[in-house]
């Protein structure tokens, strides 16, 4: 589990910018990156979380203006920010057409999501999720809230960046001088340096709160595994024999009723995806023969069994070690 862990930790100007759902005016300009841009160092990857979007892909307006709703006459509440930045690769090249999504708490520390049960206040009038396309420089902007802490957690917004022949990027974005930086359970996973990658100062600049996070993906490698391999843990699998109640795990932990634990592997080119039924769907990465990592999911990873025949039989989710559930693939001839 070492390499693992140590794995994981390493892991428009004035125009209009191409979104999922239409086209920005370019009164809504993208503020100027910093030259240094974090010197394109990898930012650590941080799980998706509990509230990524799932039903909610289908909610009509994901523009970057999550201050409003279109058809709404009100105005989210709270302080109002720009969060933008560039993507590029570890060799600063600025990557353009790559999809970001971002997504966070209200004002009150509410998830505009269906599985947030908490008693923190909805804002009717936030839109809880964006998505924008980069420009040809790799820019992307948003016009969001000021996140409030909730529980544990102290202020962050929720990244995931994809984008054709690149890995998935989930990460976080946390603010500088936020007390409860200093106990944030997911925070203090990471050495200092690595949070420095993460924590960006809220500035003031042009009558604006500003925050920059400047993201690097990693490039799928052409001399990964074979798409004939790939294909042979491709299916959908049957979890069962976990370590615990996964029905009264969902019922507690997310507040929601789960009855299909069927697991779905499919692939693109050479890239392992997984989807569950009360989950996005996410990147495996390979690591060794018949074993994948999936960071952004609780960093889980999967070592799959085979038959007596070599082919691929079932597969063991692991949260740990010790702890992980069977699948079962169907249709296994």
């Amino acid at each position: 589990m070492s390499n693992k862990n140590l794995h994981r930790r390493k892991f428009l100007n004035q125009l209009s910018l191409t979104l999922g759902t239409g086209i920005i005016s370019s009164s809504f300009s993208i503020p100027p990156t910093s030259n240094n841009s974090n010197e394109c160092k990898a930012i650590p990857i941080v799980e998706l979380g509990p509230y990524a979007v799932m039903k909610y892909r289908k909610q009509a307006d994901h523009d970057i203006d999550l201050t409003q709703i279109d058809g709404n006459a009100g105005v989210a509440i709270g302080q109002i920010i720009t969060v933008f930045g560039k993507i590029t690769d570890k060799d600063c090249n600025p990557i353009p057409a790559a999809v970001v999504e971002i997504w966070s708490a209200n004002h009150y520390g509410k998830y505009h999501h269906e599985y947030d049960k908490s008693g923190y206040k909805d804002d009717p009038n936030f839109q809880g999720w964006g998505q924008a396309i980069t420009n040809e420089q790799g820019e992307y902007t948003f016009k969001t809230i000021y996140p409030a802490p909730y529980g544990a957690r102290t202020r962050h917004i929720h990244f995931k960046v994809s984008r054709r022949d690149y890995h998935e990027l989930t990460t976080q974005l946390f603010f500088e001088g936020e007390e409860r930086n200093k106990k944030d359970p997911i925070l203090k996973i990471f050495t200092h340096e690595e949070q420095q990658l993460l924590i960006r100062p809220l500035v003031d600049k042009d009558n604006l709160k500003q925050v920059e996070f400047n993201l690097v993906l990693d490039e799928v490698q052409k001399n990964g595994l074979p798409e004939k391999v790939l294909k042979e843990y491709t299916g959908n699998y049957i979890l069962q024999n976990a370590p615990f109640d996964m029905k009264k795990f969902m019922k507690t932990t997310m507040g929601i009723e789960v009855n299909n634990f069927d697991l779905k592997l499919t692939h693109k080119q050479q890239q392992l995806f997984m989807t569950l039924s009360f989950y996005p769907t996410v990147e495996l990465v390979w690591t060794s023969k018949d074993e994948f990592q999936s960071w952004s999911f609780s960093n889980t990873y999967i070592r799959f069994r085979r038959d007596d025949n070599g082919k691929i039989a079932g597969l063991r989710l692991h949260f740990s070690e010790d702890d992980f559930v069977e699948g079962i693939k169907k249709n296994n001839s």
